[in-house]
């Protein structure tokens, strides 16, 4: 039986009513590329269509969990489209399916599709995308597992490997992107004390979101007690360490950090703090040969 395909073609048809209608009415086309057998496609269009609609709030209960994560990004698409369904389109996207086909997160696949309606012009908001890039890289982050923070060599080599921590990860924002998603939580507190206010005409809005500045600051992301903690750092921490993304050896990432403008000195020194700190890990196979 081709349960692993058969499994991810039902969550498809729990969530798109639309993809629904395109296997009933044209199996063939629908199932030509899955690895279903002739008899499963069979016992499944024998199925009465009408089954996959059970549950009518299917979508919403998931689309509210997905908002959850990202939820500044998505009340201020919501606030810009004025349309819950522009939202819930997701589970009738290319970015739904693959994410389903591929066995891939379905939050970053929403991200992704958040992303598609700033593209399309859909979501106009300037504040939007670093918003955006900052909850998926949170994101991003929860979906690594720390590992245990060994202590250090007695000497570090210049051809050991570098890496990023697990869930950690660097980025660099527009200065007023933390202010924007604090008035983003301000808004949606009082329209929780009572849903119901949605109703009425002199309802909160969302308003006021501060200007994008071209002053940028840089955000260290790294798993806390409490979920993923942000932290600001300093352009050079931020340089060395998003450079540290790639995989380099000690030497190569010294020397790309030396050549963005710090003294030697000063790169050592900070290289140093972070694998103290655990944000920079040797990589582990080196490191077990290095003991």
């Amino acid at each position: 039986m081709s349960y692993h395909a058969l499994q991810k073609l039902t969550v498809r048809l729990l969530y798109d009513p639309g993809f629904v209608e395109m296997l009933y009415s044209d199996p063939d086309s629908v199932l030509s590329n899955s690895d279903l057998t002739a008899e499963e496609k069979t016992e499944l269009l024998a199925i009465d269509k009408r089954v996959w609609r059970h549950d009518p709030l299917r979508r919403r209960r998931t689309l509210r969990t997905l908002c959850e994560e990202f939820k500044a990004s998505s009340t201020i698409a919501l606030a810009e489209t004025r349309s819950l369904a522009a939202l819930e389109a997701f589970f009738s996207s290319d970015r739904f399916h693959s994410s389903i086909e591929q066995r891939g997160s379905m939050a970053l696949a929403f991200a992704d599709f958040l992303s598609d309606l700033f593209t399309r012009g859909d979501v106009k908001a300037e504040q939007f995308t670093d918003v955006l890039r900052l909850e998926q890289t949170m994101a991003k982050c929860r979906r690594h597992r720390p590992v245990k923070h060994l202590p250090l060599p007695s000497k570090i080599q210049d051809s050991l490997t570098l890496q990023l921590a697990p869930g950690t990860d660097v980025g660099r924002f527009q200065a007023n992107v933390i202010a924007t998603i604090q008035i983003v939580e301000k808004y949606l507190f009082e329209v929780g004390l009572m849903p119901a206010v949605a109703l009425c005409e002199d309802a909160p809005r969302l308003e006021g979101l501060p200007p994008v500045e071209k002053k940028n600051i840089y955000l260290l992301f790294r798993p806390g007690t409490n979920g993923i903690t942000l932290v600001n750092i300093d352009k050079y921490d931020y340089l060395l360490l998003y450079e540290a993304r790639k995989s380099l050896t000690v030497r190569d990432l010294l020397r790309r950090v030396v050549q963005a403008g710090l003294t030697l000195r000063h790169a050592e020194k900070l290289l140093i703090e972070a694998l103290e700190e655990g944000t920079l890990l040797l990589s582990p196979f080196i490191y077990e040969r290095s003991h």
